[in-house]
């Protein structure tokens, strides 16, 4: 086995863990970043998209109501059963985002919404992205650069084994973003934000909120329950109100390229 097919697979495998649970409890917490997405993007009836690592299908569902013919591409297997399952309409396909089994210039409009970085090899990821990216089409990559996540991110992922959490590739930076995305075979690219706020219940309500993703998946796997929801006690204590809520800033990095 490759080791981008390797990798794929035990990405898969990671955010497989909970499908159900990433659907109910953690999705649609971001649903104000499709919905500008989509707003941005405005597809015409008909057009092709492709949401490359659509997850259990939130965004593709939304597209297809708009008359996009919309394709959701996903590693994990247990997301795409839940999305056929729950959000007919798009097309759901399970695969490697460094390896689409989709023909060059298949898609007028793609999306990759905190993806990318999970990939073994993300240049090659996103060079496939330009590869089936109509000449003239757009995509819009996305992931997360608040410093929310961030602490997030440095608190859970030294809990999870080697390798099994996002590399060093940054996709944060602008300028690094642009110039990987030029060279990925995209002709132009340009950077914005989509900021919001996360409100939950309780700190026990955030962190079940985070337990489906992959990279928590990971932590748990590795070190325990114990140690990670010690970790994001650490996290949501300071954001935590006087009523008992917490409230999380997510801050997402948007990188729109045409071809």
């Amino acid at each position: 086995m490759s080791d981008t097919a390797s990798n794929a697979a035990v990405q898969g495998e990671l955010w497989s863990s909970d499908p159900q649970a990433w659907a109910r409890t953690a999705e649609g917490r971001i649903l104000p970043l499709y919905e500008r997405i989509l707003q941005r993007l405005q597809p015409e009836p008909g057009t092709r998209h492709l949401d490359a690592g659509c997850g259990a299908g939130l965004f593709a569902s939304l597209a297809a109501r708009t008359g996009t013919d919309v394709t959701g591409l996903d590693a994990a297997a247990g997301l795409i059963e839940y999305a056929r399952a729950e959000r007919p309409g798009p097309r759901y396909v399970l695969g490697d985002l460094a390896r689409m089994p989709f023909p060059d210039n298949g898609f007028d409009t793609v999306t990759a919404f905190n993806s990318v970085h999970y990939a073994a090899d993300p240049r090659r990821a996103l060079a496939e992205l330009a590869r089936v990216t109509a000449e003239g089409g757009r995509a819009v990559l996305t992931v997360g650069a608040g410093p929310d996540q961030a602490r997030s991110a440095a608190l859970i992922n030294p809990l999870a084994a080697r390798g099994e959490v996002p590399g060093p590739f940054d996709l944060t930076d602008p300028d690094a973003a642009a110039e990987a995305l030029l060279d990925a075979g995209f002709t132009e690219a340009a950077t914005f934000h989509i900021a919001f706020d996360v409100d939950y219940t309780s700190i026990a309500d955030a962190v079940a909120a985070q337990l489906p993703a992959g990279p928590v998946a990971a932590a748990v796997r590795h070190s325990g329950r114990a140690a990670v929801e010690s970790a994001f006690h650490e996290l949501f204590g300071p954001l935590t109100r006087t009523d008992g809520t917490v409230r999380m800033r997510l801050v997402f990095r948007c990188h729109e390229a045409r071809r």
